[in-house]
């Protein structure tokens, strides 16, 4: 009993396992019982049929060879559903079955394939029957499937466990289907064993055959000579060229004495033939079989691309077009060697207009250029909020080089009062978190105050020499003490706002002239210097502006921020953009676009729903027309006949058909052709009353056709007119998205060096700048692509790690360049495709500014790298406006090159009125800026902000009343009685 009680049994059904008897024998009669009253009752008796006596081994392909004969077979009986002529399809039980069989042509050919046609019965019709063939029938796939045949398999099948043993029905179910149980000879189980040992035998007899042909061979025999017996050679995989080649080969080796068949005796035997002895000679023994050589390696599979970039070969001709830095363009610039030696020489020796037109290295640090490209964008994209027209990036970089105490640049001037005022308002009210000085303790000041006095006491005590050498040395020591700490002391920003209202208080006023606004500056950048995060970068700005050799005051402060070098002046806007980006001015912009954008999406959905609805009206208007055409179609016109003028010949005669008549004769004919014009007139005019009668009851028939199509067409045209202006719609709602989007600047894409993209016209402004600012004529506001260079971890992740292991290199692993084979590595193949302008930090910046680079660059992109695919696509969605953009800025700055021109030859040269410079606005583009958002908002600029009007105060003459911080009485009384 405890042989049935442990897990060791399975279900024959199911496969389950690891259970005991009594449970794999409930789960068996369960399972036996739902597969029996599933399986289709038809189908049994034809599956068994098929599987009686079969010699498939492994159950799974049996199933599958059975499913697929009875896929498209049916039987009487069956529940199937039936297709119609009409394409119905209804529920039909099959009641006969005919089949007819494969015909075939004398040669072989097949004249009609074997089919089947059923008689069906159709359900819920009444006795309505159809005939219908097997390709119109299907079966319910839930009546039969694999899962399900298979468990009916094992229910009814049983297979012993040898080899070669066919598969038999159940005796329960062979007897109920009256199915054959006896099993043909060759299939027991005796008959193929003693099959399969005289398969040994013959196998065995064979080898020892070959054993004793070989020993015929190489031992020799005293027997007399006798004929050479050649048995045919088995059949091999090699053909028979290659099996007579090899016996002719072991032939020759056997009469040449070669010790390809050792201890032959044919070489002993004179001339070399062989020695009678040997009677037999098997020569399956001499030749072996070689190994069958392994099959051939399947072809690589085609390349899905796109793939990473730096896996496909390069191309010698692809070769990125050179860049251009910030640092090397070549700007109309005013000479600063006189602002080196100091501020009064500056303004002395400032140079004149046809001397500083000159064009000339602009000065620019090339680590700086992300800072002037971050300020262009930052300005224009919340140029609205800081009421400020938008600017060209040429006349910016312009601005912060221009250097002139006489003439102020209203762009330079404007851009610093605007941030200004963003960051303190009209009340007074800081709107940005500065640094606080750190406070020291008052005890511990208290403290030291005390040990001074004790220490002057103590001296004071000591006799007279030594107070007058204790006195000297303190002297000295605070001489010292002082030194150092003036050493140590960079700047006097600390004493510039010493006396009179603090930064805030003039910032609140909006006291910008006579150098407040730079005044303010070096307030806002002292504080920002206590915090560590800001005193590098603020450093070297307060040192020059408030150096500690020169006492602060506004006007010193003014003129040295006037010729202070560009990159110092790109360096306070960005630290100013930074203060404000974190002001409610710019948050308030933001969560206005971002609530904008929010309007234009929904209203985008509505009008994308209209036009799907329009497209499936469109549509369905098309397909009405299409039905009427065919009767509005006019009737092509028919080709009537030419008709061919007489010739004349050279005697006058006129020629028809080859043949010649006389004039007067031809005259004859046409009189008598006008006699009977009047039977034919009369004719002619009956036959057209007959076709117009024809017409008219044809048009009677019609009328109401012709209209519909006419209605038809004139619904398609107002259709795809509604579809046409919902497009239009979706467009501008496009570009007010794009123009919205103003939280955070898009990245064109990385090309296969990890270099990134950026063309800053993409989102958060108008193509071009706004349409209404001053320099609107430009037609562009930046127009130059930037390609920034990879970060550190890329570069060392993605380059110079893989330079040692990657090799850049076609399918056959070397690279054929300039017509010899060389061996790249990624670095080297960057520096020779980038054209030797290969940019190795994320702070270096280049510029491709002319039409004829960027579609060389375009040309360069292969998009069946991932990077550069995506990079290609976005360029070509802007590629009209930026080709745009660079050929106005093209003409844009040939204006100013020209006029520069003229200036240096003396035609239009500058002039000078008592030290007073004068500068052409034509050269220096950044003169012809004006700020009209801000006039037009406020009726003046941010710079010339009106200051509020001084209240007097009431004076009381004559009379002794003590007055209140107003200036008033303290009460009634003081008008009666004097104190």
């Amino acid at each position: 009993m405890e042989f049935y009680k442990t897990k060791q049994f399975s279900c024959e059904i199911t496969g389950h396992m690891n259970l005991n008897y009594f449970e794999a024998l409930k789960s068996e009669t369960e399972h036996s019982q739902d597969v029996e009253q599933q399986f289709p009752e038809p189908l049994k008796e034809p599956v068994l049929r098929k599987v009686q006596f079969s010699t498939v081994s492994r159950i799974d392909t049996l199933v599958d060879q059975l499913h697929e004969s009875f896929k498209s077979d049916f039987y009487p009986g069956e529940h199937v559903t039936a297709i119609l002529a009409g394409g119905d399809r209804v529920e039909a039980v099959i009641r006969e079955k005919t089949m007819f069989p494969e015909l075939r042509y004398a040669n072989g050919d097949i004249q009609r394939k074997g089919f089947s046609r059923y008689t069906v019965k159709i359900i819920n019709r009444g006795e309505e029957e159809a005939q219908i063939d097997n390709e119109h029938l299907i079966r319910d796939k839930k009546t039969f499937t694999k899962h399900m045949l298979r468990s009916f398999i094992k229910n009814t099948v049983s297979r012993e466990p040898w080899t070669g043993a066919p598969w038999l029905v159940k005796e329960e179910y062979a007897t109920r289907f009256k199915i054959p149980q006896n099993v043909p000879t060759h299939l027991q189980r005796a008959s193929t064993t003693a099959e399969r040992k005289a398969a040994q035998a013959r196998r065995k007899q064979q080898s020892s055959a070959a054993g004793l042909s070989v020993d015929a061979l190489t031992n020799g025999s005293s027997s007399p000579p006798g004929p050479v017996e050649i048995r045919p050679a088995p059949k091999s995989h090699k053909s028979k060229t290659q099996q007579a080649m090899k016996m002719s080969k072991l032939l020759q080796d056997s009469r040449t004495g070669s010790p390809s068949v050792s201890g032959s005796p044919w070489a002993s035997s004179p001339g070399g033939t062989p020695d009678g002895s040997i009677q037999k000679l098997n020569f399956k023994a001499l030749v072996k079989a070689e190994p069958t050589p392994p099959p051939p390696p399947p072809p690589p599979k085609p390349i899905k691309y796109p793939i990473e970039d730096l896996d496909l070969p390069p191309n010698e001709n692809a070769l990125r077009p050179k860049l251009r830095y910030l640092s090397s363009i070549a700007t109309t610039t005013v000479d600063r060697q006189s602002a080196e030696s100091g501020v009064s020489s500056a303004a002395e020796n400032v140079p004149t207009d046809a001397q500083a037109l000159t064009l000339k290295t602009n000065g620019i640090d090339e680590e700086k250029t992300s800072f002037y490209l971050s300020t262009w964008v930052f300005l224009n994209i919340y140029c609205e909020p800081f009421l400020l027209d938008s600017f060209t990036f040429d006349d910016y970089v312009q601005a912060l080089q221009f250097n002139s105490e006489d003439v102020d640049c209203e762009l330079f001037v404007e851009i610093h009062c605007t941030l200004l005022k963003a960051l303190v308002n009209e009340q007074g009210t800081v709107q940005v978190q500065l640094p606080e000085p750190e406070e020291e303790d008052e005890e511990e000041e208290e403290e030291e105050e005390e040990e001074e006095e004790g220490n002057e006491e103590k001296e004071a005590e000591e006799g007279s020499g030594d107070s007058v050498a204790a006195n000297g040395a303190k002297m000295e020591g605070l001489s010292l003490s002082q030194k150092a700490s003036d050493k140590e002391k960079k700047y006097r920003a600390d004493e510039l706002f010493a006396e009179g209202d603090s930064w805030i208080q003039r910032l609140k006023a909006r006291q910008f002239k006579d150098g407040g606004w730079q005044a303010i500056i070096v307030g806002i950048l002292h504080q920002l210097s206590w915090d560590f995060r800001y005193s590098k970068d603020t450093e070297p700005i307060l040192s020059y502006l408030v150096p500690p050799e020169i006492e602060p005051s506004f006007e010193t402060v003014k003129q040295r921020y006037t010729v202070m070098d560009c990159n110092l002046k790109v360096m306070v806007i960005h630290l100013l953009a930074r203060l404000t980006h974190e002001t409610r001015t710019v948050r308030d912009y933001m969560e206005e676009c971002s609530e904008e954008m929010t309007k234009h999406r929904k209203e985008k959905i509505e009008h994308q729903r209209n036009r799907k609805q329009l497209l499936e009206e469109l549509k369905a208007l098309e397909d009405d027309r299409k039905i009427l055409l065919p009767e509005n179609t006019p009737k092509s016109p028919s080709k009537e006949p030419e008709v061919r003028a007489p010739s004349t010949d050279e005697d006058g005669d006129v020629t028809m058909n080859g043949t010649e008549m006389d004039i007067d004769d031809a005259s004859d004919d046409e009189a008598a052709r006008a006699r009977r014009r009047g039977g034919d007139r009369a004719n002619e005019r009956k036959r057209k009353r007959v076709e117009e009668k024809a017409k008219a009851e044809a048009a009677a028939k019609i009328p109401k056709t012709t209209k519909q199509f006419q209605k038809v067409i004139k619904s398609i045209d107002l259709v795809k007119a509604k579809i046409a202006k919902e497009e239009e719609a979706i467009v501008t709602i496009d570009e007010d998205l794009r123009q919205a989007d103003c939280a955070r600047f898009k990245l064109m894409g990385y090309d296969r060096y990890w270099n990134k993209y950026w063309w800053f016209e993409r989102n958060g402004m108008p193509f071009g700048g706004l349409p209404d600012s001053s320099t609107a004529q430009s037609g562009y506001a930046n127009a130059m692509v930037w390609i920034q260079g990879p970060s550190e971890d890329e570069r060392k992740g993605f380059l110079e790690e893989e330079a040692g292991t990657k090799w850049a290199a076609d399918q056959d692993g070397d690279v054929n360049m300039n017509g010899h084979t060389d061996r790249l590595t990624v670095l080297q193949r960057q520096a020779r495709e980038e054209n030797g302008t290969t940019l190795t930090s994320p702070t270096q910046y280049g510029f491709i500014s002319s039409p004829e680079d960027f579609e060389s660059l375009l040309s360069f992109f292969d998009i069946r790298g991932v990077r550069e695919k995506k990079l290609k696509a976005t360029f070509e969605t802007f590629k009209e406006h930026i080709l745009s953009g660079m050929r106005n800025r093209e003409k844009y700055l040939a204006t100013s090159v020209a006029a520069a021109a003229d200036n240096d030859d003396g035609k239009n040269g500058g002039r000078s009125t008592r030290n007073k410079q004068f500068f052409d606005p034509g050269v220096w583009r950044c003169l012809q800026w004006r700020n009209e958002s801000a006039i037009e908002e406020m009726d003046h600029t941010h710079y010339n902000h009106p200051q509020p009007k001084k209240m007097k105060k009431k004076q009381q003459e004559g009379k002794n009343v003590p007055l209140n911080r107003q200036g008033k009485p303290i009460s009634r009384q003081g008008e009666r009685y004097n104190f």
